[in-house]
């Protein structure tokens, strides 16, 4: 014999898988004192940077990572596997 609480707890493990999953951000643009970058996120997660007007040169890692912190609200979660990919920065993890 089933329990009866059975079905509401599995209704709700269901619900709340779902409300956990958070879809891919889209393509964004960021102005940072008066700057434009484009930042979008990939499906592996890692978020991608690009200056808008003048590319990235791969010495500015830390102005790319100002504006994946703004896109991800609270900061990216950048580490040593970060890298400069032609005019584009490549935050590997993503946001934190």
């Amino acid at each position: 014999m089933m329990h009866p609480g059975f079905p509401l707890t599995v209704c709700a493990l269901v619900l709340s898988a779902c409300a956990t999953s958070v879809p891919p951000l889209p393509r964004a643009p960021i102005v940072l004192d008066g700057v434009s970058y484009d930042v979008a996120k990939r499906p592996t997660g890692a978020v991608e940077v690009s200056r808008i007007g003048r590319p990235f040169e791969n010495w500015e890692g830390q102005e790319a990572r100002r504006a994946a912190d703004r896109f991800c609200v609270t900061r990216a979660k950048t580490s040593i596997k970060d890298r400069f990919q032609g005019s584009t920065w490549l935050i590997v993890e993503g946001c934190a």
